[in-house]
């Protein structure tokens, strides 16, 4: 422990990562640092070139998918156990599904609420090991895409 640990001690929340498709009982439990769990939200504007004016008009394309964003914390020390092991259980989450064609459909819920998505991204970093070198402690940063179908989107815009 350092001396920035002691003076600003980590705050953890819990998740659970579920494989909502294809259907599995699959279920990762997960620690993440609470001050960096964030949720964004993006639309999407193009801009027209019109000569001689000082600016560009926008003109609104379409909203973007939320994305959420988090640093997952693995600690092996209290057990003794290596970290790899279950940040490759979060990182296969990318794997994609050879019937599906494509990486599974997750939910990410933490107090309640549920994120629809897929695994966008994830960087892994060790940031300790045992004497013998094995990995004690890691971090990954994920960043999660949500995931709606097409109807969901139309009912949410409320088109006709």
């Amino acid at each position: 422990m350092g001396c920035l640990d002691i003076l600003l001690p980590i705050v953890l929340g819990e998740a659970e990562i579920r494989v909502l498709s294809p259907a599995s009982a699959t279920a990762v439990r997960v620690g993440f640092i609470l001050k960096t769990f964030k949720l964004t939200k993006t639309n999407e504007y193009f801009a027209m070139s019109v000569p001689g004016l000082n600016g560009e008009p926008l003109q609104f394309a379409h909203g973007r998918a939320r994305t959420l964003s988090m640093v997952l914390a693995f600690d092996g020390r209290a057990t003794n156990t290596d970290v790899r092991q279950p940040m490759a259980q979060v990182r296969a989450l990318m794997n994609v599904d050879r019937d599906r064609h494509a990486p599974p459909l997750l939910a990410v819920e933490w107090q309640g609420e549920s994120f629809q998505c897929v695994l966008a991204s994830a960087v892994e970093e060790f940031r300790s090991v045992f004497t013998d070198g094995r990995p004690s402690r890691g971090r990954m940063r994920v960043v999660f895409r949500e995931s709606r179908s097409l109807a969901q989107l139309q009912q949410e815009a409320n088109l006709q």
